[in-house]
């Protein structure tokens, strides 16, 4: 099946969703029946193996619409998948509305989008904008359940299938002395280590977790990202970092660029804490990652029950993330959960597409 990604952003430019669409195209294109393509942004890399992809977008409005349809009819896809949201796309106008169009018109092909943010209420304006844009799609992939539900108390006879996301951090198994040695290397000495991973922004709860760590004995935390004092919540982290003398608590990696050093670093914590504070989602990444290691994991969530290693505490609760996070550490269970595959998202994607 020749399959053709429409994306607003990819590797190397920094992205959730081109690395989604990179993660997913890499994973199809190891099947030889499959051909997998990519027309994005200009300012993405072209160099990559077993996908053909096409940096010719410079803008993402009705200027650029011949560019990708001549390019299309170069490449003759069985399918087309355009992905959804990109701070890239000028304009919704054109993404949902001009270029699906002028696909049906021109392309003899099966047009279908992947949409990874749909608002449980729109507005009029979004309401029209994706009536039109459902009529000319034949198929919609969603990657949270309850979009499912969104789309539907909307568009009844819309067809939509949700498919799970993977983890771009693959899971990681290592031995004791392997546990032991990367400890060292970070000079971590404390009984107990506790982990962060992700972009750190008000949404993530972070500080919930600085106020937590004075009266964690014998606790460390293993910040997996950076602090930057450019960015204003950062700066006010960095703030709360000394209010609460807990600098000497903390061990920063500052940003990895390999995956596999992600995987080995959250792997050696006792626990990832993640307490966002609108609650955990499925599609994301910080979580999933932390899922595949086979550590305990805290985050936040309503009416959700602890379940096989996963932890839930309500949002914004300081008490309840102490007692969560003390109980964890002192009771350490053992508990097996499959790991999150792109090899089985990309069988739901073909499955779904056909």
């Amino acid at each position: 099946m020749r399959i053709c990604f429409i994306v607003g952003a990819f590797p190397k430019m920094m992205c959730g969703v081109g690395d989604y669409t990179n993660k997913l195209a890499m994973e199809l294109a190891k099947d030889k029946n499959n051909e997998i393509f990519v027309i994005t942004s200009n300012k993405a890399s072209n160099n990559f193996k077993n996908i053909k992809v096409f940096n010719i977008v410079d803008k993402w409005n009705k200027s650029s619409t011949k560019t990708i349809i001549n390019k299309l009819k170069e490449i003759k896809p069985d399918v087309v998948n355009i992905q959804y949201p990109s701070d890239e796309y000028d304009s919704a106008f054109f993404i949902f509305i001009i270029l699906p169009l002028m696909i049906k018109l021109n392309i003899k092909c099966k047009l279908t989008e992947t949409i990874h943010e749909y608002e449980e209420t729109l507005s009029t304006k979004g309401k029209i904008k994706f009536f039109f844009n459902f009529r000319m799609v034949q198929k919609i992939i969603v990657p949270e359940k309850k979009f499912v539900d969104f789309i539907h108390n909307d568009f009844k006879r819309v067809k939509v299938d949700f498919i799970r996301i993977s983890s771009n951090i693959p899971r990681t198994i290592l031995t004791k002395n392997e546990i032991l040695e990367l400890k060292k290397k970070l000079n971590i000495s404390s009984d107990y280590l506790v982990s962060f991973f992700g972009f750190i922004n008000r949404k993530k709860g972070f500080e919930k977790i600085i106020e937590c760590l004075p009266k964690l004995k014998n606790t460390s935390l293993l910040l997996v990202r950076n602090l930057n004092e450019s960015d204003e919540y950062q700066k006010n982290i960095i703030e709360l970092i000394d209010k609460y003398n807990v600098k000497d608590k903390i061990i920063i990696t500052g940003f990895l660029e390999k995956e596999q050093d992600v995987a080995k670093y959250l792997s050696i914590s006792d626990v990832c804490v993640l307490p966002f504070t609108e609650g955990i989602q499925e599609r994301n990444g910080s979580f999933l990652a932390a899922y595949n290691q086979l550590i305990p994991v805290i985050t936040t969530g309503k009416d959700k029950n602890d379940e096989n290693g996963i932890y839930y505490v309500k949002p914004g609760d300081e008490k309840e993330l102490l007692n969560k996070i003390t109980y964890v550490l002192k009771n350490k269970n053992t508990f097996d959960r499959p790991e999150l595959s792109w090899a089985t998202v990309a069988k739901e994607f073909l499955d779904s597409i056909k």
